[in-house]
Protein backbone atom coordinates (compact mmCIF):
# COMPACT_ATOMS: atom_id res chain seq x y z
CA UNK A 1 0.00 0.00 0.00
CA UNK A 2 2.92 2.16 0.72
CA UNK A 3 4.08 1.27 -2.48
CA UNK A 4 1.15 2.55 -4.11
CA UNK A 5 0.56 6.05 -2.33
CA UNK A 6 4.14 7.05 -3.60
CA UNK A 7 3.33 6.01 -7.00
CA UNK A 8 -0.01 7.93 -6.51
CA UNK A 9 2.22 11.03 -5.41
CA UNK A 10 4.14 10.97 -8.08
CA UNK A 11 1.45 10.40 -10.61
CA UNK A 12 -0.12 13.61 -9.70
CA UNK A 13 3.36 15.79 -8.99
CA UNK A 14 4.23 14.45 -12.87
CA UNK A 15 0.76 16.07 -14.03
CA UNK A 16 1.21 19.49 -12.12
CA UNK A 17 4.36 19.68 -13.26
CA UNK A 18 3.58 18.74 -17.07
CA UNK A 19 0.66 20.15 -17.89
CA UNK A 20 2.08 23.75 -17.00
CA UNK A 21 4.81 23.36 -19.29
CA UNK A 22 2.29 22.88 -22.12
CA UNK A 23 0.51 26.52 -21.20
CA UNK A 24 1.72 29.45 -22.95
CA UNK A 25 0.84 31.47 -19.77
CA UNK A 26 1.51 35.09 -21.83
CA UNK A 27 -2.34 35.57 -23.48
CA UNK A 28 -4.68 38.08 -23.36
CA UNK A 29 -7.26 37.31 -21.01
CA UNK A 30 -9.93 35.64 -20.09
CA UNK A 31 -8.01 32.44 -19.30
CA UNK A 32 -10.82 29.93 -19.58
CA UNK A 33 -12.90 29.07 -22.82
CA UNK A 34 -16.19 31.10 -22.29
CA UNK A 35 -17.98 28.07 -23.71
CA UNK A 36 -16.36 25.01 -22.34
CA UNK A 37 -13.95 26.09 -19.58
CA UNK A 38 -10.99 24.90 -21.15
CA UNK A 39 -7.32 26.94 -20.22
CA UNK A 40 -6.98 28.98 -23.05
CA UNK A 41 -3.07 28.87 -22.62
CA UNK A 42 -3.09 25.49 -23.03
CA UNK A 43 -4.53 25.58 -26.08
CA UNK A 44 -3.02 28.83 -27.49
CA UNK A 45 -2.44 27.42 -30.73
CA UNK A 46 -5.79 27.21 -31.54
CA UNK A 47 -7.43 30.11 -29.15
CA UNK A 48 -10.02 32.76 -30.40
CA UNK A 49 -11.06 36.10 -29.19
CA UNK A 50 -14.20 38.07 -30.44
CA UNK A 51 -14.51 41.28 -29.86
CA UNK A 52 -17.76 43.05 -30.59
CA UNK A 53 -19.13 45.99 -31.55
CA UNK A 54 -20.33 47.09 -28.34
CA UNK A 55 -16.78 46.46 -26.92
CA UNK A 56 -17.29 43.28 -25.32
CA UNK A 57 -14.86 40.76 -25.18
CA UNK A 58 -15.63 36.95 -25.16
CA UNK A 59 -12.10 34.18 -25.12
CA UNK A 60 -12.43 30.91 -26.77
CA UNK A 61 -10.17 27.51 -26.85
CA UNK A 62 -10.95 26.99 -30.59
CA UNK A 63 -12.45 28.14 -33.79
CA UNK A 64 -15.39 24.92 -32.68
CA UNK A 65 -16.28 27.18 -29.46
CA UNK A 66 -15.98 30.35 -31.34
CA UNK A 67 -18.70 29.05 -33.62
CA UNK A 68 -21.02 27.85 -31.00
CA UNK A 69 -20.97 31.65 -29.17
CA UNK A 70 -21.83 32.86 -32.69
CA UNK A 71 -24.68 30.87 -33.41
CA UNK A 72 -26.15 31.62 -30.12
CA UNK A 73 -25.94 35.20 -30.10
CA UNK A 74 -26.29 35.32 -34.02
CA UNK A 75 -23.09 37.01 -34.50
CA UNK A 76 -24.35 40.08 -32.25
CA UNK A 77 -22.81 42.39 -34.61
CA UNK A 78 -19.10 41.48 -33.99
CA UNK A 79 -16.41 43.34 -35.14
CA UNK A 80 -13.49 41.26 -35.11
CA UNK A 81 -12.75 37.60 -35.27
CA UNK A 82 -9.42 36.45 -34.02
CA UNK A 83 -7.75 33.31 -34.72
CA UNK A 84 -4.04 32.51 -33.00
CA UNK A 85 -1.46 31.52 -36.12
CA UNK A 86 -0.95 28.12 -35.63
CA UNK A 87 2.66 28.48 -35.48
CA UNK A 88 3.81 31.81 -33.67
CA UNK A 89 0.46 31.69 -31.30
CA UNK A 90 -0.08 35.57 -32.20
CA UNK A 91 -3.53 36.61 -32.83
CA UNK A 92 -4.66 37.34 -36.60
CA UNK A 93 -7.60 37.87 -38.11
CA UNK A 94 -9.77 34.64 -38.83
CA UNK A 95 -11.30 36.07 -42.27
CA UNK A 96 -8.02 36.82 -43.39
CA UNK A 97 -6.22 33.75 -42.42
CA UNK A 98 -4.79 31.02 -44.48
CA UNK A 99 -6.93 28.28 -43.38
CA UNK A 100 -6.37 24.57 -42.77
CA UNK A 101 -8.40 21.54 -42.73
CA UNK A 102 -7.64 18.15 -41.90
CA UNK A 103 -4.46 16.52 -41.37
CA UNK A 104 -2.64 14.03 -39.28
CA UNK A 105 -2.37 16.79 -36.08
CA UNK A 106 -5.87 15.92 -33.42
CA UNK A 107 -7.82 18.89 -33.74
CA UNK A 108 -9.43 20.46 -30.46
CA UNK A 109 -12.98 19.99 -29.81
CA UNK A 110 -13.35 18.26 -33.00
CA UNK A 111 -12.15 15.21 -35.20
CA UNK A 112 -11.77 17.41 -37.84
CA UNK A 113 -8.52 19.63 -37.26
CA UNK A 114 -8.81 23.35 -38.32
CA UNK A 115 -5.56 25.45 -38.60
CA UNK A 116 -5.12 28.74 -39.07
CA UNK A 117 -1.87 30.47 -41.04
CA UNK A 118 -0.80 34.08 -41.30
CA UNK A 119 1.57 33.48 -44.01
CA UNK A 120 0.67 31.48 -46.89
CA UNK A 121 4.12 29.90 -46.70
CA UNK A 122 3.97 28.48 -43.21
CA UNK A 123 0.23 26.53 -44.58
CA UNK A 124 1.92 24.89 -47.77
CA UNK A 125 4.40 24.02 -45.39
CA UNK A 126 2.16 22.54 -42.93
CA UNK A 127 0.66 20.60 -45.55
CA UNK A 128 3.43 19.35 -47.18
CA UNK A 129 4.52 17.64 -43.67
CA UNK A 130 0.69 16.64 -42.34
CA UNK A 131 -1.57 16.73 -44.84
CA UNK A 132 -4.94 18.47 -45.40
CA UNK A 133 -7.10 20.59 -47.46
CA UNK A 134 -6.65 25.20 -48.08
CA UNK A 135 -10.12 26.17 -47.36
CA UNK A 136 -11.62 29.09 -47.56
CA UNK A 137 -12.76 30.66 -44.12
CA UNK A 138 -16.94 31.07 -44.35
CA UNK A 139 -16.73 27.03 -45.58
CA UNK A 140 -14.50 26.66 -42.13
CA UNK A 141 -16.93 28.49 -40.24
CA UNK A 142 -19.66 26.40 -42.13
CA UNK A 143 -17.64 23.47 -41.24
CA UNK A 144 -17.74 24.15 -37.67
CA UNK A 145 -21.59 25.35 -37.34
CA UNK A 146 -22.70 22.21 -38.51
CA UNK A 147 -20.61 20.14 -36.23
CA UNK A 148 -22.37 21.79 -33.70
CA UNK A 149 -26.00 22.04 -34.99
CA UNK A 150 -25.48 18.01 -36.83
CA UNK A 151 -23.41 16.30 -34.15
CA UNK A 152 -21.29 15.35 -37.16
CA UNK A 153 -19.57 12.10 -37.04
CA UNK A 154 -16.43 13.45 -38.48
CA UNK A 155 -16.51 16.17 -35.74
CA UNK A 156 -17.92 15.77 -32.26
CA UNK A 157 -19.28 12.32 -32.51
CA UNK A 158 -19.03 11.72 -28.64
CA UNK A 159 -20.38 15.28 -27.64
CA UNK A 160 -18.68 18.87 -27.29
CA UNK A 161 -18.34 18.22 -23.31
CA UNK A 162 -16.78 14.69 -24.25
CA UNK A 163 -13.90 14.55 -26.65
CA UNK A 164 -10.49 16.67 -27.06
CA UNK A 165 -9.23 17.29 -23.52
CA UNK A 166 -12.32 18.74 -22.18
CA UNK A 167 -12.37 19.49 -18.50
CA UNK A 168 -15.55 17.65 -18.66
CA UNK A 169 -16.56 13.93 -19.92
CA UNK A 170 -19.87 13.18 -21.81
CA UNK A 171 -21.08 11.15 -19.02
CA UNK A 172 -21.10 10.55 -15.27
CA UNK A 173 -17.17 9.49 -14.90
CA UNK A 174 -16.39 9.27 -11.58
CA UNK A 175 -18.86 6.26 -10.41
CA UNK A 176 -19.01 2.97 -12.74
CA UNK A 177 -17.02 3.13 -15.61
CA UNK A 178 -19.60 4.62 -18.42
CA UNK A 179 -17.78 3.36 -21.78
CA UNK A 180 -17.32 5.70 -24.32
CA UNK A 181 -14.28 6.11 -27.27
CA UNK A 182 -11.56 9.06 -27.40
CA UNK A 183 -10.34 10.28 -30.94
CA UNK A 184 -7.37 8.98 -32.49
CA UNK A 185 -4.21 9.35 -30.89
CA UNK A 186 -5.38 10.67 -27.38
CA UNK A 187 -5.06 9.46 -24.37
CA UNK A 188 -6.76 9.26 -20.40
CA UNK A 189 -5.44 8.63 -17.60
CA UNK A 190 -7.34 8.33 -14.36
CA UNK A 191 -6.85 7.69 -10.69
CA UNK A 192 -10.50 6.48 -8.67
CA UNK A 193 -10.78 5.51 -4.93
CA UNK A 194 -13.99 3.68 -4.19
CA UNK A 195 -15.95 3.10 -1.27
CA UNK A 196 -18.86 0.70 -0.14
CA UNK A 197 -20.01 0.28 3.38
CA UNK A 198 -22.12 -1.95 4.61
CA UNK A 199 -23.64 -2.25 7.84
CA UNK A 200 -26.31 -4.56 9.34
CA UNK A 201 -27.86 -8.17 8.15
CA UNK A 202 -30.63 -8.47 5.95
CA UNK A 203 -32.39 -11.34 4.61
CA UNK A 204 -34.48 -11.00 1.29
CA UNK A 205 -36.29 -7.56 1.78
CA UNK A 206 -36.69 -8.06 5.48
CA UNK A 207 -32.90 -6.66 8.18
CA UNK A 208 -32.34 -9.34 10.58
CA UNK A 209 -31.01 -8.36 14.09
CA UNK A 210 -28.15 -9.78 15.57
CA UNK A 211 -29.68 -11.92 17.88
CA UNK A 212 -31.73 -13.86 15.21
CA UNK A 213 -28.62 -15.12 13.76
CA UNK A 214 -26.37 -16.63 16.89
CA UNK A 215 -26.15 -18.26 19.27
CA UNK A 216 -25.97 -21.54 16.97
CA UNK A 217 -28.59 -23.60 19.40
CA UNK A 218 -30.70 -20.70 19.99
CA UNK A 219 -31.93 -18.81 16.80
CA UNK A 220 -33.33 -19.60 13.88
CA UNK A 221 -30.14 -19.37 11.71
CA UNK A 222 -27.74 -20.98 14.37
CA UNK A 223 -24.56 -19.47 13.53
CA UNK A 224 -21.94 -19.20 15.96
CA UNK A 225 -20.37 -15.84 14.52
CA UNK A 226 -21.90 -12.90 12.44
CA UNK A 227 -20.71 -9.66 10.28
CA UNK A 228 -22.22 -6.63 11.93
CA UNK A 229 -20.21 -4.13 9.42
CA UNK A 230 -17.78 -4.03 6.80
CA UNK A 231 -15.88 -1.47 4.23
CA UNK A 232 -14.37 -2.58 0.46
CA UNK A 233 -11.97 0.50 -0.23
CA UNK A 234 -10.64 -0.06 -3.88
CA UNK A 235 -8.04 2.35 -5.77
CA UNK A 236 -8.42 1.98 -9.99
CA UNK A 237 -5.66 3.25 -12.10
CA UNK A 238 -6.56 3.10 -15.62
CA UNK A 239 -5.55 4.42 -18.97
CA UNK A 240 -6.84 4.92 -22.23
CA UNK A 241 -5.58 5.20 -26.04
CA UNK A 242 -7.61 6.36 -28.54
CA UNK A 243 -6.33 3.57 -31.47
CA UNK A 244 -8.68 5.38 -34.05
CA UNK A 245 -11.63 7.84 -33.80
CA UNK A 246 -14.26 5.05 -33.28
CA UNK A 247 -12.11 2.37 -31.42
CA UNK A 248 -10.58 2.77 -27.84
CA UNK A 249 -8.51 0.59 -25.68
CA UNK A 250 -8.72 0.82 -21.86
CA UNK A 251 -6.30 -1.26 -19.22
CA UNK A 252 -7.15 -0.55 -15.43
CA UNK A 253 -5.29 -1.85 -12.55
CA UNK A 254 -6.67 -2.06 -9.05
CA UNK A 255 -5.72 -2.59 -5.29
CA UNK A 256 -8.19 -3.60 -2.15
CA UNK A 257 -8.43 -3.52 1.20
CA UNK A 258 -11.54 -4.99 2.86
CA UNK A 259 -12.23 -4.92 6.91
CA UNK A 260 -15.24 -6.61 8.60
CA UNK A 261 -16.67 -6.55 12.16
CA UNK A 262 -17.86 -9.66 13.58
CA UNK A 263 -19.41 -10.95 16.76
CA UNK A 264 -19.08 -14.29 18.49
CA UNK A 265 -21.41 -16.27 20.67
CA UNK A 266 -19.45 -19.72 22.50
CA UNK A 267 -22.61 -20.83 23.62
CA UNK A 268 -23.50 -18.30 26.51
CA UNK A 269 -27.29 -16.59 26.06
CA UNK A 270 -29.11 -14.57 23.26
CA UNK A 271 -27.32 -11.61 23.34
CA UNK A 272 -24.06 -11.91 25.51
CA UNK A 273 -21.59 -12.03 21.91
CA UNK A 274 -18.04 -10.62 22.18
CA UNK A 275 -16.73 -8.40 19.13
CA UNK A 276 -13.75 -10.31 17.12
CA UNK A 277 -10.87 -8.60 16.07
CA UNK A 278 -11.49 -6.93 13.00
CA UNK A 279 -10.86 -8.92 9.84
CA UNK A 280 -8.50 -7.64 7.29
CA UNK A 281 -7.42 -8.27 3.84
CA UNK A 282 -5.65 -6.22 1.09
CA UNK A 283 -3.56 -6.53 -1.79
CA UNK A 284 -3.87 -6.00 -5.70
CA UNK A 285 -7.27 -7.01 -7.18
CA UNK A 286 -8.16 -8.24 -10.84
CA UNK A 287 -6.75 -6.39 -13.68
CA UNK A 288 -9.01 -5.60 -16.95
CA UNK A 289 -8.69 -5.02 -20.48
CA UNK A 290 -11.01 -3.51 -22.36
CA UNK A 291 -12.28 -2.70 -26.04
CA UNK A 292 -14.57 0.07 -26.97
CA UNK A 293 -15.78 1.20 -30.48
CA UNK A 294 -18.22 3.49 -31.34
CA UNK A 295 -21.13 1.89 -32.83
CA UNK A 296 -23.27 5.24 -33.94
CA UNK A 297 -22.79 8.67 -33.01
CA UNK A 298 -24.41 7.80 -29.59
CA UNK A 299 -23.42 3.85 -29.13
CA UNK A 300 -21.04 2.73 -27.90
CA UNK A 301 -20.62 -1.55 -27.79
CA UNK A 302 -17.44 -2.58 -25.69
CA UNK A 303 -15.96 -5.45 -24.47
CA UNK A 304 -13.52 -6.22 -21.36
CA UNK A 305 -11.87 -9.56 -20.00
CA UNK A 306 -11.32 -9.88 -16.39
CA UNK A 307 -7.60 -11.37 -15.51
CA UNK A 308 -7.44 -12.94 -11.99
CA UNK A 309 -4.80 -11.01 -10.57
CA UNK A 310 -6.06 -10.94 -7.12
CA UNK A 311 -5.54 -13.79 -4.65
CA UNK A 312 -8.28 -15.80 -3.17
CA UNK A 313 -6.15 -17.32 -0.38
CA UNK A 314 -6.29 -14.74 1.98
CA UNK A 315 -6.69 -16.00 5.62
CA UNK A 316 -7.42 -15.08 9.13
CA UNK A 317 -7.94 -16.31 12.27
CA UNK A 318 -9.92 -16.89 14.53
CA UNK A 319 -9.83 -19.19 18.66
CA UNK A 320 -6.17 -19.66 17.91
CA UNK A 321 -6.59 -21.02 14.69
CA UNK A 322 -6.30 -19.76 11.22
CA UNK A 323 -8.75 -20.13 8.19
CA UNK A 324 -9.22 -19.09 4.77
CA UNK A 325 -11.09 -16.09 4.59
CA UNK A 326 -14.49 -15.94 3.93
CA UNK A 327 -15.83 -15.46 0.26
CA UNK A 328 -16.28 -11.49 0.31
CA UNK A 329 -12.73 -10.78 2.18
CA UNK A 330 -11.19 -12.51 -0.80
CA UNK A 331 -9.55 -10.20 -3.77
CA UNK A 332 -10.42 -11.29 -6.79
CA UNK A 333 -12.69 -13.20 -8.60
CA UNK A 334 -10.11 -15.98 -9.48
CA UNK A 335 -11.73 -16.63 -12.83
CA UNK A 336 -11.32 -15.35 -16.48
CA UNK A 337 -14.43 -13.02 -16.66
CA UNK A 338 -15.74 -11.29 -19.88
CA UNK A 339 -17.73 -8.20 -19.23
CA UNK A 340 -20.02 -6.94 -22.21
CA UNK A 341 -21.41 -3.56 -22.31
CA UNK A 342 -23.27 -1.69 -24.24
CA UNK A 343 -23.85 2.45 -23.76
CA UNK A 344 -26.17 4.98 -25.31
CA UNK A 345 -24.72 8.92 -24.42
CA UNK A 346 -27.07 11.55 -26.24
CA UNK A 347 -25.48 15.15 -25.76
CA UNK A 348 -28.29 18.40 -26.17
CA UNK A 349 -27.56 20.52 -29.29
CA UNK A 350 -26.47 23.17 -26.48
CA UNK A 351 -24.02 20.81 -25.03
CA UNK A 352 -25.11 21.84 -21.51
CA UNK A 353 -27.15 18.34 -20.97
CA UNK A 354 -26.12 15.22 -21.78
CA UNK A 355 -28.40 11.71 -20.89
CA UNK A 356 -27.83 8.09 -21.39
CA UNK A 357 -27.81 4.54 -20.21
CA UNK A 358 -25.88 1.16 -20.24
CA UNK A 359 -26.67 -2.58 -20.02
CA UNK A 360 -23.34 -4.27 -18.99
CA UNK A 361 -23.08 -7.29 -17.52
CA UNK A 362 -20.36 -9.68 -16.02
CA UNK A 363 -19.54 -13.50 -17.04
CA UNK A 364 -17.40 -15.77 -14.98
CA UNK A 365 -16.00 -18.44 -17.19
CA UNK A 366 -15.59 -21.46 -15.64
CA UNK A 367 -14.64 -22.00 -12.08
CA UNK A 368 -11.58 -21.04 -10.42
CA UNK A 369 -8.67 -22.78 -8.57
CA UNK A 370 -10.41 -23.49 -5.38
CA UNK A 371 -13.88 -24.46 -6.80
CA UNK A 372 -16.25 -21.89 -7.32
CA UNK A 373 -17.27 -19.37 -9.23
CA UNK A 374 -18.80 -15.52 -8.30
CA UNK A 375 -22.26 -15.53 -9.41
CA UNK A 376 -23.06 -13.57 -12.76
CA UNK A 377 -24.18 -10.37 -12.88
CA UNK A 378 -26.56 -7.64 -14.73
CA UNK A 379 -26.45 -3.82 -14.36
CA UNK A 380 -28.42 -0.95 -15.76
CA UNK A 381 -27.56 2.15 -15.67
CA UNK A 382 -28.94 5.70 -16.14
CA UNK A 383 -27.87 9.00 -15.75
CA UNK A 384 -29.10 13.08 -16.24
CA UNK A 385 -26.02 15.21 -16.24
CA UNK A 386 -25.62 19.39 -16.68
CA UNK A 387 -22.62 21.05 -17.36
CA UNK A 388 -21.95 24.82 -15.59
CA UNK A 389 -18.94 25.77 -17.69
CA UNK A 390 -16.04 23.74 -16.01
CA UNK A 391 -18.34 22.23 -13.83
CA UNK A 392 -21.05 19.48 -14.09
CA UNK A 393 -23.49 17.73 -12.08
CA UNK A 394 -25.44 14.59 -12.28
CA UNK A 395 -27.69 12.42 -11.22
CA UNK A 396 -27.93 8.49 -11.19
CA UNK A 397 -29.89 5.27 -10.81
CA UNK A 398 -28.06 1.97 -11.25
CA UNK A 399 -29.96 -1.35 -10.89
CA UNK A 400 -28.03 -5.03 -10.63
CA UNK A 401 -28.67 -8.74 -10.42
CA UNK A 402 -26.09 -10.57 -8.96
CA UNK A 403 -26.41 -14.66 -8.97
CA UNK A 404 -25.14 -17.20 -6.20
CA UNK A 405 -21.87 -18.31 -5.78
CA UNK A 406 -21.96 -21.74 -7.42
CA UNK A 407 -19.67 -24.25 -6.24
CA UNK A 408 -17.60 -24.38 -2.90
CA UNK A 409 -14.35 -23.55 -1.55
CA UNK A 410 -13.29 -26.50 0.50
CA UNK A 411 -11.77 -24.30 2.59
CA UNK A 412 -14.12 -22.22 3.45
CA UNK A 413 -16.29 -24.60 4.01
CA UNK A 414 -14.06 -25.69 7.03
CA UNK A 415 -15.74 -22.14 8.80
CA UNK A 416 -19.08 -24.06 8.91
CA UNK A 417 -17.86 -27.37 10.62
CA UNK A 418 -20.02 -27.02 14.33
CA UNK A 419 -17.14 -29.05 15.61
CA UNK A 420 -13.76 -27.42 14.88
CA UNK A 421 -14.77 -24.44 12.49
CA UNK A 422 -16.81 -20.58 13.31
CA UNK A 423 -20.28 -20.98 11.61
CA UNK A 424 -20.70 -17.87 9.80
CA UNK A 425 -23.08 -16.84 7.03
CA UNK A 426 -20.53 -15.46 4.86
CA UNK A 427 -18.72 -18.67 4.25
CA UNK A 428 -22.00 -20.35 3.17
CA UNK A 429 -21.74 -19.83 -0.93
CA UNK A 430 -25.72 -19.40 -1.06
CA UNK A 431 -25.71 -15.77 0.98
CA UNK A 432 -24.32 -14.07 -2.13
CA UNK A 433 -25.74 -11.78 -4.01
CA UNK A 434 -28.70 -10.20 -5.40
CA UNK A 435 -30.57 -7.47 -6.33
CA UNK A 436 -30.17 -3.41 -5.87
CA UNK A 437 -31.13 -0.66 -6.50
CA UNK A 438 -28.88 2.49 -6.17
CA UNK A 439 -29.15 5.79 -6.38
CA UNK A 440 -25.96 8.18 -6.93
CA UNK A 441 -25.15 12.02 -6.96
CA UNK A 442 -22.24 13.75 -7.99
CA UNK A 443 -20.16 16.53 -9.30
CA UNK A 444 -17.21 17.24 -11.10
CA UNK A 445 -15.13 20.04 -11.98
CA UNK A 446 -12.13 21.16 -14.29
CA UNK A 447 -8.80 22.58 -15.22
CA UNK A 448 -7.76 22.39 -18.45
CA UNK A 449 -7.10 19.16 -19.49
CA UNK A 450 -7.23 18.12 -15.88
CA UNK A 451 -10.80 16.75 -13.73
CA UNK A 452 -11.49 15.75 -10.68
CA UNK A 453 -14.96 14.44 -9.66
CA UNK A 454 -16.66 13.09 -6.47
CA UNK A 455 -19.78 10.91 -6.60
CA UNK A 456 -22.03 9.24 -3.60
CA UNK A 457 -24.93 6.95 -3.59
CA UNK A 458 -27.44 5.14 -1.32
CA UNK A 459 -29.02 1.83 -2.04
CA UNK A 460 -32.93 2.51 -2.50
CA UNK A 461 -33.83 -0.89 -2.95
CA UNK A 462 -32.30 -4.34 -1.89
CA UNK A 463 -33.26 -8.26 -2.18
CA UNK A 464 -30.30 -10.12 -1.24
CA UNK A 465 -30.03 -13.84 -1.62
CA UNK A 466 -29.98 -15.28 2.04
CA UNK A 467 -28.51 -14.05 5.08
CA UNK A 468 -25.90 -11.22 4.03
CA UNK A 469 -24.54 -7.71 5.19
CA UNK A 470 -26.71 -4.82 3.63
CA UNK A 471 -24.99 -2.35 1.87
CA UNK A 472 -24.98 1.31 3.52
CA UNK A 473 -23.55 3.98 1.56
CA UNK A 474 -21.25 4.29 -1.60
CA UNK A 475 -18.34 7.26 -2.33
CA UNK A 476 -16.14 7.73 -5.35
CA UNK A 477 -13.53 10.30 -6.18
CA UNK A 478 -11.19 10.71 -8.70
CA UNK A 479 -9.07 12.58 -10.88
CA UNK A 480 -8.38 12.33 -14.49
CA UNK A 481 -6.33 13.53 -17.68
CA UNK A 482 -6.49 13.78 -21.13
CA UNK A 483 -3.45 14.20 -23.26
Amino acid sequence: MKILRILLIIIVMGLSWAFPALADTNIEAPGECSVCGMDRAVFAHSRTLIRSADGKTHGFCCIHCAAKKLLEDGDNGSSSLQIADYGTRELIEARSATWVVGGDIRGVMTSLPKWAFARDNDARLFLKEHGGTVTPFTDVLKLASAEITEGSPAADSQGHTHNHGSSLLANPAFGDDTYHTHPAGMWMANYKFMHTAMKGLRDGTNNVSINQVIPMNGTRYGYMMAPTRMTMDMHMVMLMYGLTDRFTLMGMGSYVENSMDMVMNMGGAMGSNKAEPTMKTRGVGDTELRGMYRIHDTVTGSLGVSIPTGDIDQKFTTMGMEFRAPYDMQLGSGTFDLKPAITCNVISDDARWNWGGQAAATLHLGRNDNQYALGDSLKLTGWLQRTFGPAAAWLRLAYSDTGRITGEDPEIRKLLDPAMGARTPDADPHNYGGKRLDGFMGVSYGQGPVTVGVEVGLPLYQDLNGLQLKTDWYLTAGIQAMF
